[in-house]
């Protein structure tokens, strides 16, 4: 999805590209007519991420930027970082209960143990979420005629198949292992960031988030990996002023690889990861929504249990 050319005046810009190495975690990619897809994988919290999506694009100049976001997020991205912070509130109280209400009456538990997974990081490292793709969008903003383009599912999409995919055992498993993440020390971003530039550090930690979770894996990874291909790859697409566009898209470090498997390949299905039969999803809620009511009943139970002999405990002693 195109969004407008930038307006910087280009009068004294110089259109050739700087020969400077590239950071190690891009990905150079060529389309069938000629354009280059400089894919750079990146951690949202980390500083140097910061300095390498402005440095990538400062030297290639691209034509257009392609960020791993979807139009629900763009006034997000147009906020500057201390008002996108001014935004968060990291009191414990206003997090829970923002966490309780996602998951009673918003996304679902896992979407409620993501966004209080962010919190935390966000609280940690003073940096908002999606600070990279910010970051992507005011340097676009620098270079004459850059259009920026938004390649990731729609957030509804992606809501809807964590909601409708996964099995009720999937769900409460993969909720589990985010709280029990949280529970830990946060890790350093940027020591985070060191290590996910090796490619087997990657797969291994893909293993232990996703083990025994393949419905999650194919909902948060696969699928999206295969969008992001097919939607750089549109990016890419000539124009009638340029017929060979250069192309920097800024996606997470967990995508690579999987871009570059699914970039040579005809996806005919791809345009059905951007929807889901919401009769599926309201089953999957009304299943979901049951158990929790279950579990709220067993809670409250005992509750309401032990008020009562404590209270006939008290009688029997005023006697």
């Amino acid at each position: 999805m195109f969004f407008g050319k930038s307006k910087a005046a280009d009068q004294t810009v110089p259109q050739s590209i700087n020969r400077e190495p590239l950071p190690k975690n891009c990905e150079v990619l060529t389309t069938e007519w000629g354009s280059k897809v400089y894919v750079l994988g990146t951690n949202g919290f980390c500083r140097k991420c910061l300095l390498n999506v402005s440095k990538i694009i400062q030297q290639l100049r691209p034509s257009v930027v392609s960020l791993q976001c979807s139009s629900s997020k763009l006034d997000e991205i147009k906020l500057k970082e201390e008002d996108a912070l001014k935004k968060l509130d990291f009191s414990p109280l206003s997090v829970n209960l923002w966490v309780f209400c996602m998951t009673v009456f918003g996304d679902g538990l896992v979407a409620a143990m993501l966004y209080k997974q962010m919190t935390l990081q966000s609280k940690e490292t003073g940096l908002a979420p999606d600070a990279d793709f910010r970051q992507a969008y005011n340097e676009r903003k620098k270079i004459p005629d850059c259009r920026l383009h938004l390649a990731d599912l729609p957030h509804e999409a992606v809501v809807y198949r964590t909601w409708g995919v996964p099995s009720l055992r999937e769900k409460f498993t993969y909720a589990r292992r985010l709280y029990q993440r949280q529970k830990k020390e946060l890790k350093d971003p940027a020591e985070e960031h060191e290590l996910e530039l090796d490619k087997e550090h990657r797969e291994q930690a893909m293993e232990r988030e996703f083990d025994s979770l393949p419905a999650f894996k194919r909902v948060l990874i696969g699928d999206r990996d295969r969008y992001l291909a097919y939607s750089l790859k549109k990016a890419a697409e000539p124009t009638p002023t340029d017929k060979t566009p250069v192309v920097v898209g800024i996606v997470r470090n967990e995508h690579l690889e999987g871009i570059r498997a699914n970039w040579n390949t005809v996806d005919l299905d791809v345009d059905k990861l951007t929807t889901v039969e919401r009769k599926y999803v309201v089953y999957e809620a009304l299943k979901y929504g049951a158990v929790m009511m279950f579990c709220t009943h067993l809670i409250t139970r005992k509750i309401r249990n032990r008020k009562a002999w404590d209270l006939y405990f008290n009688v029997k002693k005023k006697r």
